[in-house]
């Protein structure tokens, strides 16, 4: 959970997340995210992605079922992701894409930049 002043009262917005590697089988790896993808989480979303997409790894799911809100801030750590993995030859898809995050994904054409599957399950039976 990140907590930054909002500028117009003082106040403090309380933004929720949470990030968890999973290795599932050797070589394979599941981020998932959880809750808002925003300006103050980026950092957090970015570090937790980019700590998985390395070698050994050969496959990384990033699970975004349980997002509930994606800022182009968001969007910008997976295409990050797309291009990281691309640079260590590890292959890379986006698992439970639900409207937080495909409204966006559709918007800006990224979609079709990422394979998608519905779940873990269905990523490792198409891998």
């Amino acid at each position: 959970m990140t907590i930054q002043p909002d500028q117009g009262d003082g106040e403090m917005i309380r933004t929720t997340f949470g990030a968890v590697t999973e290795g599932i089988q050797p070589g394979i790896l599941v981020v998932r995210l959880s809750g808002e993808i925003d300006i103050a989480t980026t950092d957090f979303a970015a570090e937790a992605i980019r700590a998985a997409i390395a070698p050994p790894a050969r496959l990384v799911l990033i699970d975004v079922s349980a997002v509930t809100f994606c800022s182009s801030a968001g969007l910008g750590n997976l295409v990050e992701a797309r291009q990281l993995a691309g640079q260590h030859g590890i292959d890379l898809a986006l698992v439970g894409v639900g409207r937080p995050v495909d409204r966006p994904l559709t918007i800006t054409g990224l979609g079709r930049e990422f394979r998608i599957y519905a779940s873990v399950d269905d990523a490792l039976s198409h891998g």
